[in-house]
Formats: C-alpha cells, structure tokens, sequence
C-alpha cells in the first residue's frame, strides 16, 4: 500500500505546504514530494513521528477514503 497520498492528506488538512511541513518535521520539502508522489518509501516509524509532531491523536482518521 502506497502511503504517499495520507501524507499530503495530512499536510493539507493542517494548511501546510511541503516547505512548512518540512520546517516541521526537519526533512527537506523535496523529501516530503518524493514520499507524497511514493518515489521514496517512508518508514513506519518517521510516519508514525509525523503524525506526532502534527498533533494527529487519532490515526485512523488519517486512512479514511
């Protein structure tokens, strides 16, 4: 399953660019476009520190389709 998709999700249910997410998260913006279009896989546990630092309590709201 590509996660790319929930990861841009997650950045534009919060109104954040790739540039301000990745300020953030501290990757550079063009990692987040390379894991938004799946071009790079992201590990569980970086996504799993995302959705920390983006203040998602409930994870299962992040795979609604």
């Amino acid at each position: 399953m590509k996660v790319g998709k929930y990861l841009k999700r997650m950045g534009e249910d919060k109104k954040l660019s790739q540039v301000q997410m990745g300020k953030l998260i501290g990757k550079r913006p063009e990692r987040i476009c390379e894991w938004e279009k799946d071009k790079h896989a992201i590990k569980l546990t970086e996504f799993l520190d995302i959705t920390k630092k983006l203040g998602i309590k409930d994870i299962n709201k992040v795979f609604k389709d």
